[in-house]
């Protein structure tokens, strides 16, 4: 409840330029009496809060020089980037409460558990890792760097609590994929370093260039979280009869914009005479399916609905691809991933004109159409009435896929180590959003115990 009440805070915000004003008003407040006590990280963590919401015009140059300055006394010496041990805001950070917190709540894990970041469950699959995975094992004998892929912005906050990030730096390579938008976050500052070699995905173009204009170690590369889909397990119908005419995968949650949806279907059926069939594919999470069918009642549009609830991955892939669309309809939230599993099953995708999350640049006229709200009816009859023209496919095969984007990712990862003159001869091995982080040939994660069971030497106690 916390984050849906954090979350529309936000949207107030983002769309009033009264509470824009007053929230950089208070922002600065709170950033200036953070750093009169000497407290840089929660500075600078105030302080890029603002500036995602606010955007860099209303942020302003003088608060954007403060962020620089606040980063270059903390981690630059002599005009250059430092070392990681000498990132302060890292060290301030690892000793805060909020990092004590963390270091508390997984040292009650298993250490095969907590070395991968992973919540233990019950009869779990041994498939499925953590929010971190080993993607190549460091090398004892010619010094060759290992890769460690770190999934979730909440992963990349705990990674510096849980490790020891300097004593990693000599051994390992970064690989960081955030989940959520705008990468205006003291997080990625905790992995400046002039001796850490970091990737940070970012699909989102803006967010993108935010990470290369920071000119520092970190280097950014146009991949996320649905890059990494199994096009073998997300296929189209083989018959030509698609059962729905509109599929929906997302949480039950206020951020994906449900309201939308069914407003949107009331107004084809009394503007148009079109009563449209609409997939919904979901979850509790912060809503319950008892608000989503009160809502299609309150449109009457229960009739039109189907409610798949907690369903199997391969029932989702079975859904998706017996669609004539896929909407996504949110303002705001991470690199999707039901997109991307649309594009393998052959639904074109409807979605959101001024999405802040996904790559916009794969929603070309292939594989789909943007929509603004007001004119998303329209949109939709069009997609729904012509879906066969599209090849969402056959662009997806060429353009994303894990098989795809792991390459995509070794040849970044490998353009690091020659130019720092450092050895690769090994690529990373590929995994799969499936829909947890899991190694894309089954039985891998036995190769890589060792290199978990070394990597525990490197978590704080």
């Amino acid at each position: 409840m916390l984050f849906v009440l954090r979350s529309r805070l936000n949207d107030l915000v983002v769309d009033s330029p009264s509470l824009r004003w007053l929230y950089g008003l208070v922002a600065s407040g709170r950033a200036w009496w953070a750093r009169a006590r000497g407290r840089r990280f929660q500075c600078a963590d105030v302080l890029l809060q603002a500036w995602r919401l606010l955007g860099a015009d209303l942020f302003g140059k003088k608060r954007i020089a403060v962020v620089r300055e606040l980063f270059q006394e903390s981690c630059f010496n002599n005009g250059g980037p430092a070392p990681v041990v000498a990132n302060e805001l890292l060290r301030e950070f690892s000793n805060s409460a909020e990092a004590q917190r963390i270091r508390h709540e997984f040292a009650g894990f298993p250490l095969a558990d907590r070395v991968r970041m992973r919540y233990p469950r019950p009869n779990d699959d041994p498939e499925r890792q953590g929010d971190l995975m080993v993607l190549k094992a460091y090398d004892e004998a010619t010094g060759e760097k290992g890769v460690l892929y770190l999934m979730y912005s909440e992963s990349i906050r705990r990674f510096p609590a849980l490790f020891d990030l300097p004593r990693l730096a000599s051994r390992y390579m970064l690989v960081l994929e955030p989940s959520w938008w705008g990468y205006q976050d003291a997080e990625f500052l905790l992995y400046l370093g002039a001796d850490l070699d970091v990737v940070v995905l970012a699909q989102c173009r803006p967010d993108f260039e935010f990470i290369r204009d920071l000119q520092t170690n970190l280097v950014p590369a146009r991949l996320g979280a649905g890059d990494w889909i199994d096009p073998d397990r997300f296929r189209p119908k083989t018959s030509r009869d698609r059962a729905y005419d509109l599929v929906m995968v997302s949480g039950w949650n206020v951020l994906k914009r449900h309201t939308l949806l069914f407003r949107t279907l009331r107004k084809l059926k009394q503007e148009h005479g079109r009563v449209l069939s609409v997939a919904l594919i979901g979850y509790p999470q912060h809503w319950t399916r008892t608000k989503i069918e009160k809502l299609m009642r309150r449109y009457d549009v229960q009739e039109q609905c189907t409610v798949f609830e907690n369903i199997p991955h391969d029932e989702v892939a079975r859904v998706v691809g017996d669609a004539k669309a896929y909407v996504l309809l949110s303002r705001r939230e991470g690199a999707n991933r039901g997109l991307y599993e649309s594009l393998f099953c052959g639904t074109p995708v409807i979605v959101y004109r001024h999405h802040r999350g996904v790559n916009l640049d794969h929603v070309t006229k292939d594989v789909g159409r943007l929509a603004d709200d007001e004119e998303l009816a329209g949109v939709i009859l069009s997609v729904v009435e012509g879906w066969e023209r599209f090849r969402p496919r056959e662009w997806a095969l060429a353009n994303t896929g894990w098989v795809t984007s792991t390459g995509l990712l070794s040849r970044t990862l490998e353009g690091i180590a020659r130019q720092r003159g450092l050895p690769w001869t090994t690529d990373i091995v590929g995994h799969k959003n499936a829909p947890n982080l899991k190694y894309a040939e089954e039985g891998v994660y036995r190769r890589f115990g060792p290199e978990y069971e070394r990597l525990q030497q490197y978590l704080r106690s």
